[in-house]
């Protein structure tokens, strides 16, 4: 009884020190100092202190922002994670810093489903009504519906190009205009909303005591009165605002107005995932004002100590010298130019070798080093669909060796995936792999005989251990050797075709190399061999020709020592294949 009334944080010090002193002869030492370890703990606790959930274990650790620290992630439901996303407010073109941001989210999300086998449940608010939104649909004199519908349309097609997953709802403001009305109706009658006399409602945050939970408030800063603003403090924000002549507006019991910014996002998450939510997240830029009022509109109109469960925050995008990427600032560089320079694969590994949290500087030197990252796995992958195909001859790998690496990367990806989605230390580990791994294809056989000793056991685990977890992060590699083709009945087999013309195509190689020679084991002088190579070098200069022009259609064909490889790719820019 008296543990259960400490640790709950009922027992006072003066009860406190009652009850030890009536117990204390049948309480050790040991049990009265954790006992009072617990109660001075419990004495500690904030009204805007976070509330660790119960809930069900998933396994990973994750940064909380309500928290400011790494704390274990339970789902209210067994196996299933609700997650809210601020979306875009659609009034112009996507740029490279939202892509950071929903790429990173993205990435996350394909790790908990298909690493921690949880089930999400992503919901994307749409934002189409605004002030930005009015004033550009004046500025190009069309319909806020067809400005709206067309940015949203195209934001979705470059999420898309980006290999974005769609999320399971995408919600827009405008199609919950009644609930948002309830909610505000709500607040109010709980005692957390005023309405001013031109009808605007704001919520109160002096009614509020846990106000500052994800961003810590000085009480000053928001008891101050305002000199002509209807606001009762400066931090009272709005909940409904007033339509000025002209604007687009809905009825109300208040006036006829639309909704405010931060009630929106609110409003549409607990309309599908209830009064008491999993995890939000969002740019960092939105921790306040925007997430901390959404909080606090939400417990206020449930009666609850809190609504949302965590909250993670993605870090910025930053230009050189640390300027961040922003559409006021004119810096931004819209996701359509991205991808006229880099491959989506070659930004999504940008993405994963940094932090989500950390910011990013964006240069043409750091997109890059993610080029050169994907383009070694790449060889790495191709020399391995080569040695397996019989068409790389090198030294037979230590599979030994390679399996117990192979055990080592697993394990150590996996804790750095459940340490706050640590890819920086996940990809160290794959690339780690891949070296070891492509050493091992590197050896030079000795002998033609000692090539035809193959393991190919390990480098085959290996191999398909990296195209897996690389389909994890949402960078898949064409099935290697296998072209992508239409399927019909009267198609030809492409892959038996190139298997066919690579075979012929290696023929005419090894006759110009007079490789062929030393099969039939020829002895020839120099100046014979000399000879017969000048003979034969525009064959040599056909075959060239012929790897060339298969490039350009994103077959690439690789030659070794003792064979040729072909797989498909398709093309790059001119950037990544720097």
């Amino acid at each position: 009884m008296i543990m259960a009334a400490a640790i709950t944080g009922c027992v006072t010090s003066r009860s406190f020190r009652k009850i030890r002193g009536r117990f204390l002869p049948i309480l050790n030492d040991t049990f009265t100092k954790a006992l009072t370890r617990v109660t001075k703990g419990a004495c500690k606790f904030s009204s805007t202190s976070w509330i660790p959930p119960g809930g069900h274990e998933t396994g990973v650790m994750v940064y909380n922002t309500a928290s400011k620290s790494k704390v274990p992630l339970k789902t209210i439901y067994p196996g299933i994670l609700g997650w809210y996303v601020c979306g875009p407010t659609v009034y112009d073109s996507a740029h490279i810093g939202h892509a950071l941001c929903y790429v990173r989210l993205d990435i996350m999300r394909r790790i908990l489903m298909n690493v921690f086998g949880i089930d999400v449940v992503m919901v994307m608010g749409i934002t189409d009504i605004d002030d930005k939104i009015i004033a550009r649909a004046n500025e190009l004199k069309i319909s806020i519906k067809e400005l709206t519908l067309g940015y949203e349309k195209e934001f979705f097609e470059d999420m898309s190009r980006l290999s974005v997953m769609q999320p399971t709802l995408a919600p827009r403001v405008t199609n919950h205009i009644g609930p948002i009305i309830e909610f505000i109706q709500g607040i109010i009658n709980n005692g957390h909303g005023y309405v001013v006399e031109e009808g605007t409602v704001y919520f109160d945050v002096a009614s509020y005591s846990r106000y500052g939970k994800l961003m810590t408030q000085s009480p000053s800063t928001y008891s101050q009165v305002l000199g002509k603003s209807l606001k009762r403090t400066m931090r009272d924000f709005v909940l409904w605002k007033a339509a000025k002549p002209g604007e687009p507006s809905w009825e109300s019991p208040w006036c006829y107005g639309r909704p405010g910014w931060h009630i929106e996002c609110s409003v549409m998450a607990c309309q599908i995932f209830g009064q008491q939510l999993d995890l939000h997240s969002g740019g960092v830029d939105l921790i306040f004002p925007h997430h901390e009022n959404e909080e606090a509109q939400c417990c206020s109109f449930h009666n609850s100590q809190q609504w949302c469960n965590y909250w993670l925050h993605t870090g910025h995008l930053h230009m050189k010298d640390s300027v961040k990427m922003s559409k006021s600032l004119r810096n931004t560089i819209s996701i359509s130019e991205l991808l006229t320079d880099h491959s989506p694969d070659a930004f999504r590994l940008f993405c994963l070798l940094s932090h989500y949290r950390n910011h990013h500087e964006y240069s043409e030197t750091s997109v890059q080093i993610a080029s050169a990252h994907l383009r070694r796995i790449k060889e790495f992958l191709y020399k391995s669909n080569a040695y397996l195909k019989g068409q790389h001859v090198c030294q037979s790998p230590d599979e030994a060796l390679l399996l117990q690496k192979l055990a080592t990367t697993r394990h150590q990806v996996k804790m750095a995936l459940a340490d706050d989605f640590d890819t920086v230390k996940a990809m160290g580990a794959i690339m780690s792999l891949i070296a070891v791994s492509h050493k091992e294809l590197q050896k030079t056989a000795k002998s033609e005989v000692q090539g035809l000793i193959r393991n190919h056991g390990a480098i085959a685990a290996v191999m398909s251990y990296i195209i897996r977890i690389m389909k994890t992060f949402g960078i898949k590699f064409t099935r290697l050797g296998e072209i992508p083709v239409q399927s019909s009945d009267s198609a030809p087999d492409l892959t038996q075709i190139m298997d066919s013309v690579v075979e012929f195509r290696q023929s005419v190689r090894k006759y110009a190399l007079l490789q062929d020679e030393a099969t039939q084991k020829v002895e020839l002088t120099q100046e014979e061999k000399k000879v017969k190579r000048k003979d034969r070098a525009s064959l040599l200069q056909a075959c060239d020709q012929v790897r060339q022009d298969f490039g350009q259609a994103g077959l690439i064909l690789k030659d070794y020592t003792h064979g040729s490889s072909w797989s498909f790719e398709p093309k790059q820019s001119e950037s990544d294949q720097k």
